[in-house]
């Protein structure tokens, strides 16, 4: 990542459509600011336990923030899981003290004050959230589709993120059905600084393998050392066969055979398959002018 401003990233989507599970197989040495229990995906899925700390207010995870750029730290992200819940708990102390248009201006402010500290801080940050449908407010005006948030939040909060993609899932992908969408569209909210997602869109659901396709460098479990050497060697023989599928299988035996625990297999063939479907992608794009 030398040289790169860390990303800043907003995920939205339906709640159980795998946005947690896929910031634990991508950013596995991140902190993450999540609810007793919101991490449970992570532990059964991923096979291992994420550093984890709660925060009861935007504001505390504003100071996070604020913390662990003075202090630096072991942690190459944080993730705050779910925004959408940190913004309604906020809200809930909040109107312990305000009321009115000074309590809708209170939450506006802590949620703004959160994200430019994000937006300088010295390691990616990635805020999920829940999906809210566009609508039409009472005065007439529009909101497009975007993060559930109060206000005009839906639009100023993505304002300075470097990716907005809005998480779903399609039925005939496989194994994994989970996607990031991200495309010009007038009724939702989206966004891709890097010009990799609207390429790809639907994206797989990997933020980890988009933020490399960008040129990031994208760190891995200490003890899982030898992945990223593995997920390069699979990704090119996964491109070289006309049935990656069964070259997969293949592939996930041989990890097996060598003692591999599968839940670290099957992260390892996620990331191959997910990387050569990228590289794929973004190599038809880039060999023509007009699509």
């Amino acid at each position: 990542m030398t040289g790169m401003v860390p990303a800043l990233v907003l995920t939205y989507g339906p709640s159980g459509c795998g946005k947690t599970t896929d910031c634990g197989y991508s950013f596995p040495n991140a902190l993450f600011i999540a609810a007793r229990g919101a991490l449970q995906s992570v532990t059964h899925t991923c096979g291992y336990s994420p550093a984890q700390i709660e925060c009861k207010t935007i504001d505390d995870a504003t100071k996070t923030l604020l913390d662990l750029q003075k202090k630096g730290g072991n942690y190459d992200a944080v993730v705050v899981d779910d925004f959408s819940f940190l913004a309604e708990q906020t809200m809930a102390v909040y109107e312990k003290k305000y009321s009115g248009f000074t309590l809708w201006g209170k939450l506006r402010d802590a949620t703004l004050d959160f994200r430019n500290a994000a937006r300088y801080s010295k390691c990616h940050v990635v805020l999920n959230c829940w999906e809210q449908a566009p609508k039409t407010r009472t005065d007439g005006s529009f909101v497009r589709g975007g993060p559930m948030l109060s206000g005009k939040l839906p639009e100023q909060m993505p304002a300075m993120c470097d990716l907005v993609l809005r998480s779903g899932e399609e039925s005939m992908r496989r194994p994994w059905k989970g996607i990031y969408r991200c495309n010009y569209n007038s009724k939702y909210v989206m966004k891709d600084r890097f010009g990799v997602c609207y390429n790809l869109s639907p994206a797989p659901m990997n933020l980890g393998e988009i933020l490399r396709s960008a040129g990031y460098t994208i760190s891995r479990l200490k003890s899982l050392s030898w992945q990223e050497e593995a997920v390069e060697a699979f990704s090119i023989e996964l491109e070289n066969v006309a049935d990656p599928y069964t070259k997969a299988n293949e592939l996930f035996g041989l990890l097996l055979a060598k003692g591999i625990d599968p839940k670290a297999a099957k992260w390892t063939l996620r990331d191959a398959m997910d990387r050569m479907v990228i590289r794929r992608t973004l190599h038809n794009t880039n060999a023509r002018f007009v699509v």
